[in-house]
């Protein structure tokens, strides 16, 4: 380690002792060269010897330089030295709190504006409420962001530009915007700052169009925008594929110049390739004069968020052909990517690349392999990379759980989060949609009440993905009252919401409610119906017995919804017209239709014959389905069970014996039940 030399080499002739202002002197002059850690302890040491550690100004100095973001940063360090000293200036306590925001970590810089106020030697100023205001906003607490609110207003500070701002980006992090905006609005005098805050509020809430209309007054009113605001706006764009908007902002961009910004640069590409227009992505990365890891960053990921993660693969090729470095966002991506396409020879590649270049596997990276293992099915890899990660977060518990669920291992699933809840991590929203699958799939509705009740203990935000969930699972777990509780209560539905009311509703026996709900949906208009709201209409219909309205609802897909039918829309209807007796003419509508019948529809037919005595369609029904699923057991069985049923022995003979060269065995018969909040599997047999 280079030491640093704090004398200057003297002739003994010429000898007199420091005094203590040349050694403050030097050491102000050593702090503002220090470039290193190593560098600052040894100053401090110096300080200490001397007994400068008194200095306020030195000290401030040391402080300064360890909260903020550079190599220095440390706030451990940081800590220690602010600890020390008796009487810290409000230099020192402002330093602290920002350095606190900078690292992150708001309970500590909220815990040390508390005791600021507790020690009552220094008044709060801007820079205080500024970046506790910031703190709040990084912590969400709106009781704790309120309370600070009500302080600055006591004290005078709400006319303050720089404050007033701060608190405004607090209440939009909190979704509160219509709050922010009357502080916005009381404002006497904006800056970019301010106008920035507002319109970013409303560009999380996903208000584009509050947040352009804000924009272009900001513009008439003379407050040129910063690259803050214009990257607020293009990530919008990008985020909610608004693509016209993106290129009219683009073309304002090319106007002012501020294409030669690399952030905003960055942005452009960033939003042409989340819109899916990769052409323009392209043509706009090609033009910049200069590129960097986040430039290539920001292709890669909007290819992958579009879902052009091929050509997320194929962009991290050339940047290793560039020679720029990957770093872990970028293999974080492109494992994204991987995890995506379910590419599992890719994703390992990237897990060795990581390892080869001994890049660090922090929970960042780490959480993105156990994502990526889990979608691509490899469970007991996902689950040892889990168990050797040091330090697990709710991504790390989340992508785990979801990679069981997806795999259909529910129980596994739910199991998992138990052991979750007892490490005293959090679930949010993204956890809960998936455990409430898994409940869904189960029909585990103890487990699914105490997920619900979970939700409400721990305050978790109800999004729109939540809310929908909970309604999914309390239908298909039979508890139709409480679905149609939570989904009256769903503020903004959305065509999911919808499906997962009426499938529930047609599920549980109650066809003609679920009509009357797709009714409602029509009247309302707010939400258009796809093509599996059309779906369980259909099916609703088929359980209901509602031959004509089914068939008219199929008839009217493309004609009113613009939506083509599908295979699984024959599908239905042939179910429908089955249920119905009419079994000639399901086969006339398997005859006309435009796609190749799958296995589905020939079983749908083949129940429908054998229940009705249709033999010889039946028959026709069952060579289908045994040519297009040759290794399926269901189909095997249900052509067994039918010539079983016609007294035909040699067929049934002939259908086992084919079973048997291949392989294919019966399986026993399993259900779920759940007792006391635990699901039990038994088969045909067990006790």
């Amino acid at each position: 380690m280079r030491h640093l030399s704090f004398e200057p080499k003297r002739s003994p002739a010429t000898y007199k002792p420091w005094s203590s202002r040349d050694h403050r002197s030097i050491i102000l002059l050593l702090l503002q060269r220090c470039s290193s850690r190593q560098q600052l302890a040894q100053i401090h040491a110096r300080m200490v010897r001397n007994r400068l550690v008194q200095d306020t100004f030195a000290v401030s100095r040391i402080i300064a330089l360890l909260t903020s973001p550079s190599a220095l940063f440390s706030m451990v360090y940081a800590r220690r030295v602010f600890d020390q000293i008796p009487h810290p200036n409000l230099f020192m306590w402002n330093s602290m709190i920002r350095g606190y925001t900078h690292q992150r970590a708001p309970r500590d810089a909220l815990s040390t504006f508390k005791l600021l106020l507790a020690c009552g030697g220094s008044s709060p100023d801007t820079y205080t409420y500024a970046a506790t205001a910031r703190a709040c906003a990084q912590l969400k607490g709106l009781p704790t962001g309120s309370a600070v609110h009500g302080l600055v207003m006591k004290c005078g500070f709400d006319s303050d530009m720089f404050v007033t701002s701060g608190i405004i980006n607090f209440y939009n992090s909190c979704g509160k915007v219509d709050v922010a905006r009357q502080m916005f609005d009381e404002m006497p005098h904006k800056d970019v700052v301010s106008w920035t805050s507002i319109i970013s509020g409303y560009l999380q809430l996903d208000q584009l169009d509050e947040g352009f209309r804000l924009f272009d007054e900001m513009r008439k009113v003379g407050v040129v925008p910063n690259k803050v605001t214009v990257v607020s706006l293009l990530s919008a764009c990008g985020q909610s594929q608004a693509l016209e908007r993106g290129r009219r902002l683009h073309s304002r961009i090319l106007e002012h110049g501020w294409e030669s910004d690399l952030a905003v640069s960055n942005s452009v590409v960033s939003m042409y390739a989340k819109c899916g227009e990769t052409t323009d992505a392209m043509d706009a990365f090609e033009k910049m004069p200069a590129r960097n890891a986040a430039t290539w960053n920001a292709l890669i990921g909007g290819f992958v968020q579009s879902g052009h993660c091929r050509e997320a693969l194929s962009m991290l090729q050339e940047m290793g052909c560039s020679h720029t470095r990957p770093d872990e966002i970028t293999i974080a991506t492109a494992l994204s990517a991987c995890a995506q396409l379910g590419d599992l020879q890719q994703g390992k590649r990237l897990h060795a690349f990581i390892e080869d270049n001994m890049i660090t596997c922090d929970v960042f990276l780490g959480n993105a392999l156990i994502n990526m293992y889990a979608k691509c099915g490899d469970l007991a890899e996902a689950e040892a990379i889990f168990r050797n990660m040091p330090v697990r977060d709710v991504f790390s518990w989340t992508a785990l759980i979801s990679g069981y669920v997806q795999g259909n291992c529910y129980k596994k699933a739910l199991s998992h989060f138990e052991e979750m809840r007892l490490s005293q991590v959090k679930a949010n929203e993204v956890t809960l949609v998936s455990l409430l699958s898994a409940c869904s799939q189960l029909g585990a509705l103890d487990w699914g009440r105490r997920i619900h009740a979970y939700v409400e203990e721990n305050e978790v935000r109800k999004d729109r993905c939540l809310q929908n969930a909970l309604v999914d699972m309390y239908a298909k777990c039979g508890c139709i009252d409480i679905a149609l509780q939570i989904f009256h209560q769903v503020r903004c539905k959305d065509a999911h919401t919808w499906n997962a009311m009426i499938g529930g509703l047609a599920a549980n026996g109650h066809g003609r409610e679920a009509i009357g709900l797709f009714h409602q949906m029509h009247q309302i208009g707010d939400v258009r119906p796809d093509s599996v709201t059309l779906m369980a209409v259909i099916g609703a219909c088929g359980h209901s017995g509602l031959v004509k309205e089914g068939v008219a609802y199929f008839d009217s897909m493309s004609r009113l919804y613009g939506i083509v039918p599908g295979v699984e829309h024959y599908g239905c209807l042939v179910d429908l017209l089955g249920r119905a007796g009419l079994v000639d003419e399901a086969m006339d509508l398997i005859d006309k239709m435009p796609m190749t019948p799958n296995d589905l529809i020939w079983g749908s037919l083949l129940a429908a014959c054998r229940i009705h005595g249709k033999m010889g369609l039946a028959e026709r029904a069952a060579q289908n389905l045994i040519k297009l699923a040759p290794n399926d057991e269901g189909a095997h069985v249900l052509v067994s069970n039918l010539y079983a049923q016609a007294g035909r022995w040699d067929d049934v003979g002939h259908v086992r014996s084919l079973m048997g060269c291949k392989r294919i065995a019966k399986s026993p018969g399993c259900s779920t039940i759940e007792v006391n909040g635990v699901v039990h599997e038994f088969v045909a047999g067990d006790r």
